[in-house]
């Protein structure tokens, strides 16, 4: 019985394989390969002139992960000179500061994409800690009014700082 059984699922394999190698006129085997026919690729009219740029001045606009000299470079870089840019008199958002850099994205994640962010990294008592920092502001009332608007989920733990707190504790 056994025996039986191993020879019936020989053949019906041997049968199932077998249809795949069959020639039939519409199967697969009979693909014919493209040949190039010669026949004009755009409509009569289309322009097909070749431009030159020889001579062109190309302006690169600048990208969030392009430096002054236009070679790539890190958005923490960025984020750290975007910092110590601002106006040490001025003040910003922080919008969440702890150990782990995924918190802090996360929150800034959160936040309305109308002003500029930054996750910048900085070491108090030996131990490395991250802020989140949401736009800059000239007064602290605009900064108080700005705070107000933001989401309640991301304003939880949001306190407005002065640039030059924030920049004093920033890592080179």
């Amino acid at each position: 019985m056994l025996n039986k059984n191993r020879i019936a699922g020989l053949l019906i394999c041997v049968s199932s394989l077998s249809a795949c190698t069959s020639s039939h006129e519409d199967a697969y085997t009979s693909y014919q390969p493209y040949t190039y026919d010669g026949t004009q690729l755009y409509p009569e009219g289309y322009e097909t002139t070749n431009y030159s740029l020889e001579g062109a001045h190309v302006v690169v606009p600048d990208s969030y992960h392009v430096s002054a000299e236009h070679s790539p470079t890190s958005h923490k870089d960025i984020d750290r000179e975007w910092v110590n840019q601002q106006n040490a008199e001025g003040y910003t958002i922080e919008l969440a500061t702890g150990d782990k850099a995924s918190y802090v994205a996360n929150t800034l994640q959160k936040a309305p994409k109308n002003e500029r962010m930054a996750e910048v990294k900085y070491e108090r008592n030996g131990k490395i800690y991250y802020k989140g920092l949401y736009g800059t502001y000239k007064s602290r009332e605009a900064a108080e009014q700005a705070l107000s608007a933001l989401p309640p989920d991301v304003k939880q733990n949001a306190g407005i700082k002065t640039w030059s707190s924030v920049q004093s504790r920033v890592d080179e």
